[in-house]
Parts: structure tokens; sequence; C-alpha cells
């Protein structure tokens, strides 16, 4: 196994006898964001730099000729919650971030950057793929974002994805349990207990609200036209937006009291069996196209 290196720690010359074709470069991506009151600002970042870890043990354990590159992390997502504590950015900036970083490691001669992030902010993630799929169109270059296919899952209540973890509908970062729930909070207490407030155990659930009526129109036309995928995420959409927009609704969606280490380590499974599917593929030289939520419109990635 190779120890991961630190690309801060290394020199240009170190830098230039790296294995173009065998070194994989990890960031952490994810915004500072209000995380309802037992969690804090900074959830998605920590729970980034875990995945990050696991990210890395993968490679160690599967993919021994290959060197792990840690890059600095990037505290930056779009489409965060916009409640006092967050700093967030628009998703045609984090586009072009992604892009420069990925043209600046192609240009020197590498062709892996994963991310590893904790947010599933719509505009988030297509913006992450939208960067991921242009890098590999120009350069070849793979930019690769196993949370998009995650979240997918998670919000679709995948089966498959959640078998054997006890996880269910309702409880495993869908749209019943879409933020700072039972999932998140799990997840943190799984890896680092004393971040969790005490409260989490007093919260009551708070479900997300209906959509508007534009989106439920959208919903339904969308499902005339047999898009039920589409459909049922344009309809979360609207969950989505009419949650956010009020700042009357506490800053969590689902029921925080339900969770445990044990349900964090199970969802820490799940997510580490996709990544690893996700970096099989890159590495044998497929091209990897990765489905976040509401993909057939990411124009909506161009939006400020």
């Amino acid at each position: 196994m190779t120890k991961s290196l630190s690309y801060l720690d290394l020199t240009m010359e170190e830098m230039d006898g790296l294995d173009r074709d065998r070194t994989i470069f990890i960031m952490v991506l994810s915004p500072i964001e209000a995380h309802g009151p037992h969690l804090p600002l900074g959830t998605d970042l920590l729970l980034a730099q875990e995945i990050q870890q696991q990210y890395i043990e993968i490679i160690e354990e599967d993919f021994p000729s290959y060197q792990a590159v840690v890059l600095p992390p990037m505290p930056l997502g779009a489409d965060a919650l916009p409640r006092p504590g967050t700093l967030g950015i628009g998703a045609p900036l984090l586009t072009k971030l992604l892009e420069s970083f990925g043209k600046d490691l192609s240009a020197m001669g590498f062709k892996f950057l994963f991310l590893a992030d904790n947010h599933g902010g719509p505009r988030h993630l297509l913006a992450c793929e939208r960067a991921a799929r242009r890098l590999y169109k120009k350069f070849g270059f793979y930019l690769l974002n196993p949370f998009a296919r995650e979240f997918s899952l998670m919000m679709a209540g995948d089966g498959e994805f959640l078998q054997g973890s006890g996880l269910g509908k309702g409880k495993c970062g869908d749209i019943e349990d879409l933020h700072a729930g039972t999932n998140e909070t799990s997840l943190l207490l799984a890896t680092q207990e004393k971040q969790v407030r005490d409260t989490f155990k007093e919260l009551p659930e708070n479900p997300a609200p209906e959509p508007g009526k534009i989106f439920v129109f959208l919903s339904s036309l969308f499902r005339i036209f047999r898009k039920e995928k589409l459909a049922r995420e344009i309809k979360s959409l609207g969950r989505i937006a009419a949650w956010a927009g009020d700042e009357e609704i506490p800053a969590y969606i689902g029921s925080p009291a339900g969770a445990t280490p044990k349900a964090g380590k199970a969802m820490l499974d799940c997510r580490r069996r996709v990544a690893r599917e996700v970096f099989s593929r890159a590495l044998e030289g497929d091209e990897v196209k990765l489905r976040p939520p509401l993909w057939p419109l990411h124009i909506l990635a161009r939006l400020p």
C-alpha cells in the first residue's frame, strides 16, 4: 500500500515525479451551512472529510498501484440553505471553479480528481456533473463526485442501495429526511459524536412542506409524458423550495431524535460500495456519467 500524500507538502520536483496515469487527486467539497439547532455549521465538511478518508482506504486496499494525493478542502457549495451561518456560492461559479481545477491538473498530465462531498443542494450536484462531463469531453479527464449517484439512490429510497443497512424510506436522506434529520445526525454520531448537541434527542419530527402549485403542475406535466422519475424529482424540488423559502420552518427536515451511530455506519457502508464501483469504472477507462436528481434539467445550474 502507498500512503496518501498531501498536495500542499509536495515540491515541484516531487510533483513532477508522480505517475500521471496512476495518481488520484482527492478533494473535500461541501459548503458551510445551517444544520438545525443540533448540528454544527461545518456538518457537510466534517462528513466529507470522513468520506475522503474512506476514498483513501478504498484506493489503498483495492487499487494499491495508484497514489492518492489529497488537495486542501474547498468549503464551497451551491444551493446551501439560506439561514444564518450559511456561506454558499452560485452554481455557475462552482462549475467554473471545478473546470479550472480539472483543466490545470489535466495540463500537467494527470487524469483523476475525485470529490468527497456531502451536500445535496439540487444545483450543487448538477454543477459538479456539468463540470465533469465537460472535462471528460475536452480532455478525457475524470472529475467524479460519487455523491451525485449516492444522493440519487437516497432520494429514491433504493432497496438495492440500502440492502442490509436497516435503513428505510424516511430515514435514509430522502425527501422526508432531507437535511439534518435521522440520516445526517446518524452520520455525525458515527464519526464525530461530540459534534452533535444532546438536544437532538428532544427535537420533534419536521416534515418537508408540500410543493407550490407550479411544481405540482410541472410534475403532472412530465408524468403525462411518462417521465415518472423526473416528475417525482420535480415534486421533491418543490418541497425543498417551499422549505428553504420559509424562514419560519426549522432548519432541518426529518426526525433527528431517531438517529443512531449504527444507522450512520450503515449509510457510510452503503456509500462506500457506490464509490468503489464508480472508481472501478473510471480506472478501467470507462466513461462515467453520474446522473444526479433533475439531470434532464441541468440547464438550471446555469442560473445564479
